[in-house]
C-alpha cells in the first residue's frame, strides 16, 4: 500500500504493542474487580494533606481516628426507664440475631464492675482526687475529724468501699466519684444508661469488625441498624433512637460516591452518544471512541492501584468526568474524517498528529499539576487522570484507524455545527468588541470586588443534616471529648509524660471552674504518675493515719479507739499494668506510647465553650515543657489556605509554560490561543463571586484544568480554519460540559465547587476562543 493510503510498518508494530498492553490491562482489571482484590477508600481524611512538620501530631490524630473508625453509638430513649430498657433490649437482641460481625457492648454484670473496682482497690492508699488533696493540704486535722464523724450520721452520702477506720474521710470513694463525674454514663439494672431531663436512655455501643472502611461491610451494616431501630420502636412505641459514629458517615459517603459514579458516567455517555450519532450519522464511531475511553480508564485504574495500593471513591467519581475529556481525541479524528474517503485516513491522521500531541500535552499539564497539591487523594487523581488521558489518546492514534471503515459524508447537523464558525464575530476594532470588552470589564470589577475566600475544612462535609444532628446530640448527651482539638504531651519517659499531663490539668483548672470548659480526659486521671502517687500516699499518712491525725481525733469523738490497717510497702500503679487491664479500654487510644526518642500521650477536651476559647487553650500549652495544643481542623484549614495561594502561583507559572510551548508552534500568534482561556478563567472567578461562591482550593484546581482544556480549543482553531476544527472543538466542549455539569450536582461540596467552576470556565472558553482565532 502507498504511504498515502496505508499505515507504515512502524505504526503496525506500535499498534500491536499497544494492543498487548491493553490485553494485560484488561487482565489486571479483571483480577482486581472480579477477583475482589480492589481496595476502595471512602474516608475523606485520606484526601487531606499530611502534617509537614510534626509526625507526632499526625500519629496522634490517626490513632484517635482509628479508635473511633469502627464504633457506633446508639441511644434508645423514652420518658420512662422501663420503656427505654425494653426498647434497648429489643435493639440489642435484633443486633445479636443478625449474625453480622458487630461486637455489642450494652449490659454490664456485677462481676465486671467488681473486677474494675478490685483493680484500683489495691492502690487506694495512693489515689487522691483534686478536691481531697486540697482538703488535706489546707484544712486542720480537727476540722477534718469533725467532717469524718458527721459523714457517719448522714442518711445519704458518697458510697463507701471498705472499713471506716481504713478511710474515715472516704477519700477512695471521692476519687472514684470524680472519675465517674467525667462521664454521664451509669450502670442501671446491669445496663449502660444515662439521663437527660425527662428522658432516660439505654446506651448501646457497637464495634464494626474487619476493615473499618470496607464498602461491603458498610452497605451490609445499614439494614441491620434499621431493623434494630424498628425493633426498638416496636417494643416501645414512644422510644426515640439516636445513632452516630464514623461508620455511618463512611457508609453514607460510599453510597453517595457509588450513585454519583453511575450518574456522572452514564449521564456523560448518554449525552455524548447522542451528539456523536447526530454528528457522524452512525453508532460505529461512538462505539470505537467509547472503546478508546474504556482503554484509558482501564490503564488509569491499573496504574493507580499499583502505585497507591487502593482507589479512593472520589477518584473514581472524578475519573468518571474523564469521559468528557478523553473523547476529545476520538471526536477530533472523526471530525476530520468527515467528507474524506477511508483510504485517506492515514494521511489525515499524520497531518493532525502534531496538533493532537500539542493539545494532549497542554491538557496533561493541567491534570499533572494536581500532583503538586499535598492531598494524597489529589495526587491519586493526577495519576489517574494523566494515565487515563494518555491511554485514550494512544488508543486513538494506534488503533482507531485500523478499525475505521467506509466513507463518512457530512450530514446536515455536522455541516451546520462546523459552519457556525463563519458566523462568529471577530475580535478587533468594531462595536461588538468594544461592547464585549466593557461588559467583561464590568463583570470582572464587580466580581473581584465581591470575591471572598473560604478554606474551612468543614466545607468538605457532605453528610445529611439528620446524621449530623444525631452525632451532635450524642456528643452533647454523653459529653464526649472531640478529636478536633487536643493537647499533645511528650516526654523522655512515660513518667515524665504523666507528670506533664498533671501540670497541664492544673493550668486548665481555672477554665473548668469558670465554665469555659467542661473538663479534660487524660491517661493520668486513671493512672497517676508515680511521683503523684507517692506524694498522695505520704500526705494521707501524715494527715489521716499518723498519731494525732484525723483517724485518732475522729475515734476520740466517737468515744472509741480505732486503728487503721498498717500501710503495706509502696507499690505504684504502673502505666504498663493499667494498659494491660480492661479498665484502660476507653482511654487506651490516648496513650501513643514510644515515639522517636521518647513517649507521648493525648489530653482531650470535653465541652469546649466555642471557637473563641481556642486562643486561651493554646496559651496553656508550653512547648518547652513538652505540651502543645493541636487544633487539627484549624491546622488543615490553614494548610488549605497555604496551598490555595501556592497553587495560584502555579497557575501563573503554568500559563507562562504553556505560552512557551505555543510560541514554538505559532510564534507571535501564540497569544491568540491562550488569551481566551485566561479571560474565561478570570470571568469564571468573577461570576462565582457574584453567585456567592467563595474561592477555595478546589476552585483553583479546576482553573488548572480549564487552562489545559481551554488551550486545546485555541490550538485546534488557530492551527486550522477548516469547519471540521470548530466541529471537533464544539463536540469536545459539549462532552466536557456534560461531564462536569453533572459533577457540579455532586453532594460532595468540593466536587460541586470543582464542577461548577469547570462548567462556567469551559463554556466561556468555547465562546471566546473563536473570537480571537478567526482569520482577519
Amino acid at each position: 500500500m502507498t504511504d498515502k493510503q496505508g499505515p507504515r510498518r512502524l505504526r503496525r508494530w506500535l499498534a500491536a504493542a499497544w494492543l498487548a498492553v491493553l490485553l494485560a490491562v484488561a487482565g489486571h482489571n479483571g483480577w482486581l474487580w472480579l477477583g475482589g482484590h480492589v481496595r476502595l477508600e471512602t474516608d475523606i481524611l485520606a484526601m487531606l494533606p499530611q502534617n509537614r512538620q510534626d509526625q507526632a501530631a499526625q500519629d496522634a490524630t490517626r490513632q484517635l481516628a482509628d479508635s473511633a473508625a469502627r464504633r457506633i453509638v446508639a441511644l434508645v430513649g423514652a420518658p420512662d426507664w422501663a420503656d427505654a430498657r425494653r426498647a434497648g433490649d429489643a435493639y440489642a437482641a435484633s443486633i445479636r440475631a443478625s449474625g453480622k460481625p458487630l461486637a455489642l457492648r450494652y449490659q454490664v454484670d456485677e462481676r465486671q464492675s467488681n473486677r474494675w473496682l478490685d483493680f484500683y482497690a489495691a492502690y487506694r492508699s495512693q489515689l487522691l482526687g483534686d478536691d481531697a488533696r486540697r482538703q488535706l493540704q489546707q484544712a486542720a486535722p480537727a476540722a477534718l475529724a469533725e467532717q469524718a464523724v458527721a459523714a457517719l450520721f448522714q442518711p445519704v452520702g458518697m458510697p463507701r468501699l471498705g472499713r471506716w477506720q481504713d478511710d474515715p474521710l472516704n477519700l477512695y470513694g471521692q476519687w472514684l466519684g470524680e472519675r465517674a463525674a467525667q462521664s454521664r454514663v451509669r450502670v442501671r439494672d446491669d445496663r449502660l444508661s444515662l439521663s437527660d431531663g425527662n428522658m432516660q436512655y439505654a446506651l448501646i455501643m457497637l464495634e464494626q469488625q474487619g476493615p473499618a472502611f470496607s464498602v461491603s461491610a458498610q452497605q451490609a451494616m445499614l439494614p441491620i441498624l434499621q431493623n434494630a431501630e424498628a425493633a426498638a420502636r416496636s417494643a416501645a412505641p414512644r422510644a426515640q433512637v439516636i445513632q452516630g459514629g464514623v461508620p455511618l458517615f463512611a457508609a453514607f459517603a460510599a453510597g453517595e460516591a457509588e450513585r454519583e459514579v453511575h450518574t456522572i458516567g452514564i449521564g456523560s455517555l448518554l449525552g455524548i452518544l447522542l451528539l456523536t450519532v447526530l454528528a457522524f450519522s452512525g453508532i460505529r464511531p461512538r462505539i470505537l471512541v467509547t472503546l478508546s475511553i474504556v482503554a484509558g480508564l482501564g490503564c488509569a485504574i491499573s496504574l493507580t492501584s499499583l502505585l497507591f495500593g487502593k482507589l479512593h471513591l472520589i477518584t473514581l467519581v472524578f475519573g468518571a468526568s474523564l469521559i468528557g475529556v478523553a473523547e476529545n481525541y476520538g471526536n477530533n479524528y472523526y471530525a476530520y474524517r468527515l467528507g474524506k474517503p477511508a483510504g485517506e485516513r492515514w494521511a489525515m491522521l499524520r497531518g493532525q498528529q502534531s496538533t493532537m500531541w500539542l493539545a494532549f500535552a497542554t491538557t496533561a499539564i493541567g491534570y499533572a499539576l494536581l500532583a503538586l497539591a499535598p492531598f494524597p487523594g489529589l495526587r491519586q487523581m493526577a495519576v489517574f487522570s494523566v494515565t487515563g488521558l494518555f491511554g485514550a489518546f494512544v488508543s486513538v492514534l494506534c488503533c482507531l484507524p485500523f478499525a475505521d471503515r467506509g466513507d463518512m459524508p457530512f450530514n446536515r447537523f455536522s455541516r451546520a455545527l462546523g459552519g457556525w464558525r463563519l458566523r462568529w464575530p471577530r475580535w478587533g476594532r468594531n462595536r461588538f468588541s468594544l461592547l464585549l470588552g466593557l461588559t467583561m470589564a464590568a463583570v470582572l470589577l464587580a466580581g473581584f470586588a465581591a470575591l471572598q475566600t473560604n478554606d474551612d475544612i468543614r466545607a468538605l462535609q457532605n453528610a445529611p443534616q439528620s446524621l449530623l444532628q444525631d452525632q451532635r446530640r450524642i456528643g452533647e448527651l454523653m459529653e464526649m471529648a472531640g478529636p478536633a482539638q487536643f493537647y499533645l504531651v511528650s516526654g523522655d519517659s512515660a513518667e515524665q509524660v504523666l507528670q506533664r499531663e498533671e501540670a497541664l490539668k492544673a493550668r486548665l483548672a481555672p477554665l473548668i471552674a469558670a465554665g469555659k470548659l467542661k473538663g479534660v480526659q487524660a491517661v493520668s486521671d486513671w493512672a497517676p504518675s508515680q511521683a503523684r502517687q507517692l506524694a498522695d500516699r505520704r500526705l494521707l499518712q501524715r494527715v489521716v493515719l499518723q498519731p494525732g491525725g484525723v483517724l485518732e481525733q475522729a475515734s476520740a469523738r466517737l468515744g472509741q479507739h480505732a486503728a487503721a490497717a498498717p500501710l503495706s510497702d509502696f507499690k505504684p500503679l504502673t502505666l504498663e499494668a493499667w494498659l494491660a487491664a480492661p479498665v484502660s479500654e476507653p482511654l487506651r487510644a490516648q496513650w501513643l506510647g514510644r515515639f522517636g526518642q521518647g513517649y507521648a500521650s493525648v489530653v482531650m477536651l470535653r465541652g469546649l465553650a466555642g471557637p473563641a476559647m481556642l486562643p486561651s487553650l493554646e496559651r496553656q500549652a508550653s512547648p518547652a515543657a513538652g505540651v502543645r495544643f493541636i487544633d487539627k481542623a484549624g491546622e488543615i484549614s490553614g494548610l488549605m489556605r497555604h496551598y490555595r495561594q501556592l497553587m495560584s502561583w502555579v497557575i501563573a507559572a503554568s500559563y507562562l509554560l504553556v505560552l512557551a510551548m505555543l510560541w514554538r508552534r505559532f510564534g507571535r500568534r501564540a497569544w491568540r490561543a491562550l488569551l481566551p482561556t485566561l479571560l474565561a478563567s478570570l470571568l469564571t472567578v468573577a461570576l462565582l463571586a457574584l453567585l456567592g461562591q467563595a474561592l477555595q482550593l478546589f476552585t483553583i484546581l479546576a482553573l488548572l484544568l480549564i487552562l489545559g482544556m481551554g488551550v486545546d480549543y485555541g490550538v485546534f482553531l488557530l492551527a486550522d480554519s477548516d469547519p471540521r476544527a470548530f466541529l471537533s472543538v464544539t463536540l469536545a466542549a459539549a462532552g466536557t460540559l456534560l461531564a462536569f455539569g453533572l459533577l457540579a450536582l455532586s453532594s460532595t461540596p468540593a466536587l460541586t465547587a470543582f464542577g461548577l467552576t469547570m462548567l462556567l470556565g469551559i463554556g466561556l472558553c468555547w465562546l471566546l476562543n473563536p473570537l480571537f482565532t478567526q482569520k482577519t
